[in-house]
């Protein structure tokens, strides 16, 4: 089945699903770092004052850094997952097929959402 996108639709996608990838990277080095070995994210711990000892209040601070840094880190590996599997479609022909459904997902639905992988009726289901 032929996409029903136009080459240039497809180009702009491709585009904005680069942009969105470097500024998801961008996010991801304030709060995590990528640990090549293992291929994954793991999110900074930072240390108030490094060493000096430290109080109750200090580890607590540490603890919910931690625990916010995890959060973040989580969300963008998982928007910037959505995002490479976009691009990996993108060269394999297959962008803007909706998961569920097989049908293509509408050109507005992608505007709005590049890294979108089912249509909205979908969604609602």
């Amino acid at each position: 089945m032929a996409s029903p996108y136009s080459p240039s639709f497809v180009e702009r996608q491709k585009d904005r699903l680069l942009e969105e990838k470097a500024r998801l990277e961008q996010d991801l080095a304030k709060v995590a770092t990528y640990d090549k070995d293992e291929g994954t994210y793991m999110p900074r711990f930072e240390e108030v004052n490094p060493g000096e000892s430290e109080d109750n209040e200090e580890a607590a601070d540490e603890a919910v850094s931690y625990e916010d840094n995890a959060a973040q880190t989580q969300d963008l590996v998982r928007s910037l997952d959505e995002v490479n599997l976009a691009l990996k479609k993108i060269e394999g022909g297959t962008y803007g097929t909706c998961e569920d459904s097989g049908e293509w997902i509408s050109e507005e639905r992608l505007r709005a959402y590049p890294a979108a992988r089912t249509s909205i009726d979908t969604d609602n289901k």
